[in-house]
């Protein structure tokens, strides 16, 4: 074989390479469902989760509630996230209310979805006398064994 015509099949070869994969990626990303919102799925009745609904705790650790806008209307909020520092700012929070230490949560019902990467869990809780929006749902993420991070949340009602 000329060294021409192999140079040729070896670029061909790895041009069909480069297309399975990408194929390969489109099907991964249409599977997890990228492209659009994730189904989510109350856990409320399933342990972990259920031992903690109804619970109050204080925050005694650095957070901040982050109002998610439907961008570009900033003034219309969607939800809300408790999240700890760094968090983030970006078009889609219209404003960050900090958490001051002592304020009172308590836990509603718990839920999970799924990213590309990740199963997210986390509870929906009410945060009274905090300034935030109200008719919005306010989330806290937690960790597969269901317990608020206790560097930030200590729990009031043991």
């Amino acid at each position: 074989m000329s060294r021409y015509l192999r140079k040729v099949t070896v670029a061909a070869a790895c041009v069909a390479v480069a297309a399975a994969a990408w194929v390969a990626i489109a099907v991964v990303l249409g599977i997890a469902g990228y492209g659009g919102p994730a189904p989510r799925t109350e856990v409320t009745q399933q342990r972990p989760y259920s031992d903690y609904i109804g619970r109050e705790y204080r925050v005694v650790g650095d957070v901040s509630a982050y109002a998610w806008n439907d961008f570009p209307d900033k003034d219309k909020i969607l939800s809300v996230t408790l999240t700890p520092p760094p968090g983030t700012r970006n078009r889609f929070v219209s404003y960050v209310i900090p958490m001051k230490k002592g304020q009172r949560i308590r836990i509603l019902n718990a839920w999970r979805s799924y990213t590309m990467l990740e199963i997210v869990r986390y509870y929906v809780v009410s945060v009274p006398e905090a300034g935030l929006p109200t008719g919005v749902e306010i989330t806290m993420r937690v960790g597969s064994d269901g317990i608020p991070d206790p560097r930030i949340y200590e729990p009031i009602n043991k």
